[in-house]
């Protein structure tokens, strides 16, 4: 499978047991398969953090090209749940397959960053989750029940990623909407 981002291969790295599609070398990316998400829901937060060290490519950027094509499919287009510019984060969903496509950007950067102290790095890491749960994940139409289980996905994908230290703290979208996660 190509990237759907800058359009490399694919490659297969395990996760606590998940296999998932990483954009090695390229943008960072990785996309998780509808089996794959299923699986969330009986894995420990921040298992799956070692998807963070995917080697990427220096300045590029994932895609916002709004004809991305899944890369499981390839015939059905990827809908954008959301990205920011601010954060280099995006996260994509198949309406066919159900797969999703996530570039965590800013998150990879700063769990291998050095910060002049552990504070300052958990500062960062609670401003970056403000922005995935409490802005971007919130303004979806979460009303609406599909809508409700793509935002749950996404969530639990995010959780599954960050490492355990960094994990954020409940946050009023958590506490509101995925008391069961």
């Amino acid at each position: 499978m190509k990237c759907p981002s800058c359009k490399l291969e694919l490659s297969e790295k395990s996760a606590e047991g998940l296999m998932v599609l990483v954009c090695e070398g390229g943008c960072g990316g990785f996309w998780f398969g509808r089996f794959e998400l299923l699986k969330l829901d009986k894995k420990n937060h921040g298992a799956g953090a070692r998807l963070l060290n995917v080697p990427r490519a220096e300045g590029v950027r994932f895609f916002r090209d709004i004809e991305a094509i899944c890369p499981q499919c390839k015939t059905s287009l990827l809908l954008r749940h959301f990205f920011s510019r601010e954060r280099d984060v995006e996260v994509c969903q198949c309406a066919k397959c159900a797969g999703f496509w996530v570039d965590s950007g800013e998150l990879a950067g700063m769990v291998r960053s050095a910060f002049a102290t552990q504070e300052k790095q958990n500062q960062a890491m609670a401003s970056y989750f403000t922005t995935v749960f409490d802005q971007r994940i919130a303004k979806m139409n979460l009303h609406i029940e599909d809508v409700r289980e793509s935002a749950r996905s996404i969530v639990k994908i995010f959780l599954f990623i960050c490492p355990e230290r960094f994990q954020p703290l409940q946050t009023s979208l958590q506490q509101e909407y995925f008391r069961d996660l």
